[in-house]
């Protein structure tokens, strides 16, 4: 993913959450930035609630609707979600 980097304002490659510990750093200015964990925890509530409500309505198994939720989510947190996630400065070395 291309973001820019919120402390010299150049483009960088933004790993993927799965690829990454708890930060990393820009490759420009070697500033330790990480993904908004505000946003990965809303995007997926939003997600996990949207659409367990909407297959219970379609009269789906509650425990089965969650499943299903979240293994869909799984699989598509890569493509829709992670696209979207803002990048923030930790701290500048």
């Amino acid at each position: 993913m291309d973001k820019q980097c919120p402390c010299c304002n150049t483009q960088l490659d933004v790993p993927a959450l799965k690829d990454i510990e708890k930060n990393f750093r820009c490759s420009h200015c070697d500033a330790s930035l990480n993904h908004s964990e505000i946003q990965i925890i809303s995007y997926g509530a939003i997600y996990l609630i949207t659409l367990t409500s909407l297959l219970m309505l379609l009269s789906v198994n509650a425990f089965l609707a969650t499943a299903i939720a979240f293994i869909t989510y799984h699989l598509l947190r890569p493509v829709i979600v992670e696209p979207r996630l803002d990048i923030k400065l930790i701290h500048q070395n």
